[in-house]
């Protein structure tokens, strides 16, 4: 009789002892494999908000008016400029004025986080930094995030900005903590901008300061400046409140030549047709309605006619070329109708209307 083959019972406790053991090896492994990815997603998550939030601030502080960049409170921040919104396809895009606010905003235990408003074409956008404040590495005391550096340039004293972005999040138990940093310097005015886009943004932060007033909204410290100014030169009370001068082309253009261009009229030549630009607005429901048109006299009255207008959305002129195009006109409207910019674009970029070849300032 032949014996039967098996495992012995110590046999299958030692085999069971060194399965448990491999199992426990696999699970530990597995297990950290999945605090790993939970703490790369966190950090991730927390890396891109960082990320994001210094393009935004390096962007529009590099095309920012440098005269604008002012700290009206400690550690608070406001600057306003203008920036093409379509880098990608800038033959669709916009000339945007935007004004940004950056300040502290108390968090919990005793945190703050970083408040950026952006306000452009009359909406308001708001960004937290970090969005969870439990993320936050900002506390009481700590230093401004954008910081001014005067640096010397070829003999010449130019201010840099330092923007620093401390971030954190939570490793094997413990709080890591990353930094991103970077320089900008924000560019000449006359750089990006055509004398035409020139006038029309000065002629829209007006407009834009009597929209607020009307509202009843906080100006920015450009925009106070700017409506001291214009107090002082209209001879009204500085009361904060809204004044029938911000709804008249005559008396925006009066301070705009007087005060800002010296009373030297701004000259241009259009395919050899001698003249001056010069801004209007007649739907002031908004400060983006502002059209710059050539005139033989700059200080042509609100009722106009004329062949040739700016299109601020391409930095073209346009010339009316054909008997058969539209020739703009405020009698073409409605009473109860006042052209828009749109309105005057969608004549100007229609039959009949051809851009200007030779344009000569």
């Amino acid at each position: 009789m032949k014996k039967q083959s098996g495992f012995t019972l110590i046999e299958l406790v030692v085999a069971m002892a060194v399965l448990g053991l491999i199992m426990g090896a696999m699970v530990h492994l597995f297990g950290s494999s999945v605090t790993s990815l939970h703490v790369g997603a966190r950090q991730e998550v927390v890396y891109e908000e960082a990320r994001l939030l210094m393009n935004e601030l390096k962007t529009t502080l590099r095309y920012a008016d440098k005269d604008s960049i002012k700290y009206p409170e400690p550690d608070v921040l406001t600057y306003s400029g203008t920036m093409w919104d379509r880098h990608m396809d800038i033959s669709q895009g916009n000339n945007k004025a935007y004004n940004i606010r950056v300040e502290w905003q108390d968090a919990e235990n005793g945190l703050k986080r970083l408040k950026v408003t952006r306000e452009t074409d009359g909406k308001q956008e708001t960004t937290l930094f970090p969005t969870d404040s439990a993320n936050s590495v900002f506390k009481e005391g700590s230093q401004f995030p954008i910081t001014p550096e005067e640096i010397m340039v070829n003999g010449s004293s130019i201010v840099m900005y330092k923007i620093v972005l401390p971030l954190q999040y939570m490793l094997n138990g413990k709080m890591q903590t990353q930094t991103l940093e970077t320089k900008v310097v924000p560019s000449k005015e006359e750089v990006t901008e055509t004398p035409e886009e020139k006038m029309r943004r000065e002629y829209m932060e007006i407009l834009n300061i009597g929209l607020k007033l009307d509202k009843s909204e906080a100006f920015t410290q450009k925009e106070r400046d700017i409506y001291d100014k214009l107090c002082s030169y209209w001879g009204i009370t500085n009361n904060g409140k809204y004044s029938w001068q911000f709804g008249s082309n005559t008396r925006i253009r009066a301070y705009i030549y007087e005060k800002i261009y010296q009373n030297l009229d701004p000259s241009i030549s259009l395919d050899g047709v001698n003249g001056y630009f010069s801004p209007a607005c007649f739907d002031f429901s908004s400060g983006n309605n502002v059209v710059i048109i050539h005139a033989k006299n700059p200080k042509w009255s609100d009722n106009w006619n004329t062949n040739y207008i700016y299109n601020s959305d391409d930095k073209k002129w346009r010339h009316l070329i054909s008997d058969k195009g539209v020739t703009l006109n405020t009698d073409q409207f409605a009473p109860d109708k006042k052209p828009s910019w749109e309105d005057v674009k969608s004549v100007i970029t229609g039959t009949g209307w051809e851009i200007v070849q030779e344009v000569k300032h």
